[in-house]
């Protein structure tokens, strides 16, 4: 999955420092290894024990020290450069984005990126009008020439008490890009849409039918899809979760708007790979109040009736004929019993490769959980049970079965 799991982070001397311990608590949980290179200037904001006891790893900041490696050099900068598999400055300053464009090494961070064939990422935080100086901007273009990611800082509080661009981009944003340059990129290439999360059916402008998915599963399918190269279209229903960073995504009520909005993602597509992860509802309600429904103007009961909603990938899988798009559709199935059964019938009627099906009467797994434990019951009626993991751990199973 991972291609390697090495990642240093150059610090440079910003107010914006302490983001770099955040992100460096994020990619731990995700079990990757951590090293530190520091400018002498930023020890002056945060002493390197700090980043020393976070990493259980010892700073470079002396360029002209050198401490033992178990690499085969005891080079410190070289052995390092060839140790990350990622290289990412977490704040980036003008300085130090100056010095990486033009080809200095006069200080720690600098020297290791010279050194280093890893991947590539700066953060930049600084004031707006430092970063939007043309020196800078040359200098950012400079370095998407030779092969840098740049994660785009933020309108936000800044040092200089203003207000404007320049404050360093999310933790979660960029420890999420730090992670997505670990894996290789089989779906590079591919156009993925992807739907994930409930649909909402209104009753009138306050009241609606919904059903308990939290989007979880879609939105780990997202995640692993861009991690691997896809282009990735993610088409949520409503949920409380955090927009993936770097994806595109589109927001959708119902069952129709969110018909609507696969349609247009494929209609001006050649092939596409699409991912049928929202738990859509199949029924609204067949007449919707304009006016909120008062309890006065009801007997003791109201009664809601009911009627179909479009099946939402049959309905797509002939759009996609009638416009000759080749279409790799991928469905689930969230059954409360004889899954295997209900799960299959499904797979002819709605032209599926594919079906994930797993048992949301549990409480362990499916609805608004990290795990799931899923059966996929592919087209020529082979059965593949996965036993119980985390759900991106679900998603990757679930994308690497897909054509190459």
């Amino acid at each position: 999955m991972k291609k390697g799991s090495n990642v240093l982070i150059g610090v440079s001397a910003s107010i914006a420092i302490y983001k770099a311990l955040e992100v460096i608590s994020l990619l731990k949980k995700r079990d990757i290894s951590i090293k530190v290179a520091m400018t002498k200037e930023a020890t002056g904001f945060i002493s390197p024990v700090v980043f020393e006891a976070l990493t259980n790893s010892r700073v470079y900041v002396d360029v002209l020290e050198e401490f033992d490696n178990k690499d085969d050099t005891n080079i410190t900068h070289i052995a390092l450069a060839k140790w990350a598999d990622v290289f990412a400055v977490v704040p980036a300053t003008s300085n130090i984005i100056a010095k990486l464009a033009n080809g200095f090494s006069d200080d720690a961070v600098s020297l290791v990126a010279l050194a280093t064939d890893a991947e590539k990422i700066v953060a930049p935080a600084m004031n707006s009008n430092m970063y939007t100086h043309k020196a800078t901007q040359e200098n950012l273009k400079k370095l998407e020439a030779f092969g840098y990611s740049i994660i785009e800082p933020v309108d936000g509080n800044l040092a200089c008490n203003t207000k404007g661009i320049g404050h360093i981009a999310d933790v979660e944003d960029i420890a999420f890009f730090i992670e997505s340059k670990l894996y290789d990129k089989p779906l590079s290439g591919k156009k993925i849409v992807i739907t994930a999360g409930p649909t909402n059916e209104a009753v009138d402008p306050v009241r609606y039918i919904t059903n308990r998915s939290s989007g979880k599963m879609g939105y780990a399918v997202a995640k692993m899809a861009y991690f691997m190269g896809a282009d990735v279209t993610l088409i949520s229903g409503p949920t409380h979760l955090r927009q993936p960073y770097g994806i595109k995504i589109v927001k959708t009520e119902s069952a129709v708007d969110m018909l609507e909005a696969v349609k247009n993602e494929i209609k001006n597509e050649k092939e596409a790979v699409l991912i049928m992860a929202a738990a859509v509802a199949d029924f609204k309600p067949k007449h919707y109040a304009d006016k909120k429904i008062k309890k006065q103007d009801l007997d003791s009961s109201m009664v809601i009736e009911l009627k179909e909603n479009p099946d939402l990938t049959k309905t797509v899988n002939m759009f996609a004929k009638d416009n000759n798009v080749d279409l790799f559709t991928i469905g689930f199935a969230a059954e409360t019993n004889d899954l295997i059964k209900n799960a299959a019938a499904k797979i002819q009627k709605k032209g599926l490769k594919f079906i994930v099906a797993n048992d949301v009467s549990r409480g362990d797994i499916g609805f608004n959980t990290d795990e799931n434990e899923v059966s996929i019951i592919h087209a020529d009626g082979e059965i593949e049970k996965l036993e119980k993991m985390h759900k991106e751990s679900v998603a990757y199973e679930i994308l690497r079965r897909i054509e190459a």
